[in-house]
């Protein structure tokens, strides 16, 4: 039987297009902030398809778990770079933001790995209550997801309007919220993710002293 060609499935694909539309926005930011917006929440949005096209079609693979978590943490990345430029004021926050990100998906991802999990998002279930609920909860995953996305474009978009409508603050008020919710959270992740990784060390080194 010929092998499967895993970089044509289609939640793949769809990964392949997210990056395409994230590349765009990120071109498109500097001068079209309409444009930039839309192309950047559409390839947030398209997250959650790839992960329904995975399950339906059983084409669930490591090379998309990883494709998927490289895009959205390098897309929130560089729209925080683009805010760090329109808020200069801000950058340190900004800077933590991205660090934190990063540190604490890339640790937990690594983590999971070795454990034996195909994605940083397969858990164990006796393990941490908040990422349990975190990552078993499609609409909580949902929510804090966009709503984080949603408050750091507000910020680029309230930058380009002038008058902005009340509507607009009302909702970045909201936004900010869960964004503070998923920032705690990533904390918890970079805490957890650092205590297996000790936990995996102690017990290996346990492993070599009892050989010896």
């Amino acid at each position: 039987m010929a092998q499967e060609n895993i970089f044509l499935f289609v939640p793949n694909l769809i990964g392949y297009a997210r990056v395409v539309l994230a590349l765009l926005s990120f071109y498109l930011m500097p001068w079209s902030p309409t444009p930039a917006v839309f192309c950047y929440m559409l390839s947030a949005l398209l997250d959650a398809f790839d992960g329904h096209a995975a399950r339906a079609l059983n084409q669930s693979t490591k090379f998309g778990a990883m494709l998927d978590m490289l895009t959205d943490r390098c897309a929130t990345m560089c729209l925080l770079v683009n805010l760090s430029l329109l808020y200069p004021s801000y950058t340190f926050l900004f800077q933590v933001s991205m660090s934190l990100d990063i540190a604490s998906h890339w640790l937990h991802l690594h983590s999971s790995t070795i454990k034996g999990s195909s994605s940083h998002k397969t858990i164990d279930l006796s393990g941490n209550p908040v990422l349990r609920i975190y990552y078993t909860s499609k609409p909580v995953l949902f929510v804090m997801c966009l709503g984080n996305e949603l408050f750091f474009c507000l910020l680029y978009v309230l930058h380009h309007i002038e008058e902005p409508a009340v509507w607009l603050y009302c909702l970045q008020g909201l936004c900010a919220i869960i964004c503070f919710l998923k920032t705690s959270i990533s904390v918890v992740h970079l805490v957890t993710a650092s205590q297996n990784m000790a936990a995996m060390d102690a017990a290996e080194r346990e492993d070599a002293a009892k050989k010896q």
